[in-house]
């Protein structure tokens, strides 16, 4: 999954970076110049959600699509997170349909 949304959003004209894990998603934001990220919830080493919370600490304002394929944590996610009502979270259900993707990393990085 993470090499075709990084293919959609290359096609685009985006430069994406991929990471296999939370860790090495870290690293490329600590060398690279991010405009968004696109974090899966479910992965090893460092989860997307303490993915999501460090990005967030070291840099308020970047904007963050959450990508899952686990519908209950969807709804858990948006009812209890503030972050997700006010609308400066945004999450994506696997699989995640090309155009979805874009419409929504155009409406983050627009906003």
């Amino acid at each position: 999954m993470r090499e075709s949304l990084s293919y959609v959003l290359s096609e685009r004209g985006y430069t994406a970076f991929e990471a296999e894990d939370g860790e090495a998603a870290l690293k490329i934001f600590e060398s690279e110049d991010i405009q968004i990220a696109i974090i899966d919830i479910m992965m090893p080493t460092m989860g997307g959600l303490q993915l999501r919370q460090v990005l967030t600490d070291r840099a308020p304002l970047i904007p963050i699509i959450l990508v899952t394929g686990q519908p209950e944590i969807v709804e858990s996610l948006v009812e209890d997170d503030l972050e997700f009502q006010y609308g400066t979270v945004s999450l994506l259900q696997k699989p995640v349909h090309p155009v979805k993707l874009l419409a929504e990393v155009e409406k983050r990085l627009s906003a």
